[in-house]
């Protein structure tokens, strides 16, 4: 039972990834349609922009969102991957604990630079 959680997680993370990434899109590459709406961007991808942008709660939730959702979709992906290649329970068990560790070390550090922007 519990693994069909962590599925549904995984199918869940999928459609979250796919919106939060379509923001990101829309908002940084498509700027034509965003003029087409009547919002005025000048060039979202330089470096004051993306200050500007790095100061609004919005963004910093948007992106670290995105990270998470990602992380939890990959590794998880990678963790099945490994588990239905090896028949041993102590592989599982170690596979399954490295995966932790290394979503958790890299959405600390993955979120470390967003949260830092947002408090200066």
């Amino acid at each position: 039972m519990r693994n069909s959680y962590l599925w549904l997680a995984q199918l869940v993370t999928g459609v979250l990834i796919a919106i939060t990434l379509g923001i990101h899109m829309v908002w940084m590459h498509l700027d034509t349609i965003l003029n087409f709406l009547g919002v005025e961007l000048s060039d979202p991808t330089s470096w004051i922009s993306m200050i500007q942008r790095s100061k609004e709660v919005i963004w910093v939730v948007l992106y670290t969102m995105l990270l998470s959702f990602v992380l939890y979709h990959a590794l998880y992906g990678l963790r099945n991957i490994i588990v239905e290649l090896t028949p041993s329970s102590r592989v599982k068990r170690i596979t399954t604990w490295s995966i932790i560790i290394l979503g958790i070390v890299a959405f600390a550090w993955g979120s470390c630079v967003p949260l830092l922007l947002l408090s200066r």
